[in-house]
């Protein structure tokens, strides 16, 4: 008889997590508090880039998830009023929620033709109520952060979203009243943006960033909504792959750059790292080690910067896209960002050279 593995949370790692297990002979069935695919609340559908070593991921993985990955054909990235286009190599943009074109939707599909099993509209009010061994992936809600002790910090931002055609691509900008940075991308028809950081945003700002995007990117972005999300960048330890008997998954396991919140390839890889904790604990904790390898160092990296003033900044940020184009590409490289799936590069030691 298989044995009986419960995940809590139909994200990316997840389900991710499942499709594995069931390879293994395990009878997997997710548990979702929410009624159908992308969680609770209305942060989705949205679009993202992110970085990735697509070989090697989907190699780990087992599972080629190269349509829900697509090329940019456009990275745009401006210092104050000043845009430069970038090489986008390596850089992919994606789908999230529960759109039949969502990256979710493609695992969700595979999962269940698998005979991972569903079960929505399940609350479980604590984790303790859960078998030794479950998985938990509950992604960016605060409550299991704060049951199982995670240190998180708030962001804030302002997003909106609009039905868009064109090539995949990304735009990010940076300014003075900007605390991380606004951010677009647009794929699969659909656009979708999003200033943040980790103070809260007056709308005051987020209508400077609408006029900007006007003059700019010719975007009218309307319907702006508030949104607020607990993450687990608030200690350099924060990684961890176990919580008593409890295996973590996705963003609660800190599968997140410290740095740019780059999280969409942690949670892809965490997955499958989860399901590996569960048959070769091990293994997989020596994997979530090598995985998380950089964490520390680039939460070191966001300290430091948070304190440069943010004229200097705008100013250190243009320098270095004067630069000559060998030396660029090497230092802007997303191959080797230093985040969940790609290789070695440390933003530390980056900042020190500007």
């Amino acid at each position: 008889m298989a044995k009986k593995i419960q995940i809590l949370g139909a994200g990316l790692s997840g389900m991710i997590a499942g499709i594995d297990l069931v390879r293994h002979d395990y009878e997997v069935t997710i548990i979702e508090a929410a009624a159908g695919l992308g969680g609770r609340g209305n942060f989705h559908p949205s679009t993202h880039a992110t970085p990735l070593d697509r070989t090697a991921a989907w190699k780990y993985i087992g599972l080629d998830l190269s349509q829900g990955f697509r090329p940019a054909k456009l990275f745009r990235v401006y210092f104050g009023e000043q845009g430069y286009d970038l090489d986008p190599n390596d850089l992919y943009i994606v789908e999230r929620g529960a759109r039949e074109t969502s990256l979710d939707s493609m695992v969700y599909r595979e999962a269940q033709k698998l005979g991972v099993k569903f079960e929505f509209n399940q609350m479980i009010k604590k984790h303790t109520d859960l078998p030794p061994g479950s998985i938990i992936a509950t992604g960016l809600f605060p409550e299991m952060f704060h049951a199982l002790g995670v240190p998180t910090i708030e962001a804030y931002g302002w997003a909106s979203r609009m039905p868009m055609e064109g090539e995949p691509a990304c735009v990010v900008y940076f300014d003075s009243y900007i605390g991380d940075y606004y951010y677009s991308s647009t794929t699969n028809g659909l656009f979708f943006s999003m200033l943040f950081q980790r103070t809260d945003v007056p709308r005051a700002d987020m209508e400077r960033c609408q006029d900007f995007l006007r003059r700019h990117e010719k975007l009218e972005c309307k319907d702006w909504f508030h949104a607020t999300n607990w993450i687990p960048v608030a200690d350099a330890r924060n990684p961890r792959l176990f919580a008593g008997d409890k295996i973590l998954a996705g963003t609660l396991a800190g599968m997140m750059d410290p740095m740019f919140l780059f999280g969409i390839n942690g949670a892809v890889l965490s997955g499958r790292i989860a399901a590996r904790a569960v048959y070769e604990p091990e293994q997989a904790q020596k994997d979530f080690a090598y995985y998380s390898r950089n964490y520390a160092r680039n939460y070191r990296a966001q300290k430091i910067q948070s304190r440069i003033p943010a004229w200097l900044k705008i100013r250190l940020g243009r320098r270095m896209l004067t630069l000559p184009k060998s030396l660029l590409r090497n230092a802007l490289d997303p191959d080797k960002l230093g985040i969940p799936g790609v290789k070695e590069f440390n933003l530390f030691d980056q900042i020190k050279k500007l």
